[in-house]
């Protein structure tokens, strides 16, 4: 999906990872949101019949189903299930985006950092341990400070053991510290 280009449909992902991110007039990107498997990604801007207002870019393999405004429409008009589904999805949005806007407002970068590894965790399975399929400098606008400020926080939580950092690979080693202080409830 590109930014300024009228929405015609929207993306269902069935695996994967994708990042939702803008264009500043500075020229640097604010990643948005990371959607994964069962995620709508564009949907809201189909469904309003307007513009994309960001940019869309798979972070590691993904597979997709494109689901056209024709069919959304058939759908909407048709299928009460679906109807409700919209609703749940759009529901599910404004909240993460509510997370995401009071995140950057109050948390200080160790909990954002501490919420997102979690958030990732969550998304890739659980297995405690995120594969880093996106650079520090995109996670690092995803969670609202500067590269360096990230570097500082990753080693700080790994010399308290936290977790430990391996390339693009980072192993949770104490899940329940990172919950404690991303206060996720």
């Amino acid at each position: 999906m590109t930014s300024g280009v009228k929405a015609e449909g929207f993306f269902f992902i069935k695996s994967g990872l994708v990042r939702s991110y803008v264009q500043l007039a500075s020229g640097k990107e604010q990643t948005l949101r990371l959607s994964g498997p069962g995620d709508w990604v564009g949907f809201r801007d189909c469904i309003s019949d307007s513009i994309s207002h960001h940019n869309v870019i798979a972070v590691e393999d993904t597979h997709a189903c494109y689901i056209t405004g024709v069919l959304i429409e058939a759908l909407v008009a048709d299928d009460i299930n679906f109807q409700k589904e919209v609703f749940r999805q759009m529901a599910k949005e404004w909240q993460e985006m509510e997370e995401h806007v009071v995140s950057l407002g109050t948390k200080q970068v160790h909990e954002k950092l501490a919420e997102i590894l979690i958030v990732l965790d969550n998304a890739q399975g659980r297995k405690n341990q995120v594969e880093l399929k996106v650079t520090r400098d995109v996670l690092a606008t995803f969670i609202g400070t500067k590269t360096e400020t990230l570097v500082r926080a990753l080693s700080d939580l790994k010399a308290r053991e936290f977790i430990s950092v391996d390339k693009n690979r980072i192993d949770i080693l104490n899940r329940e510290a990172l919950y404690s202080l991303s206060k996720i409830a």
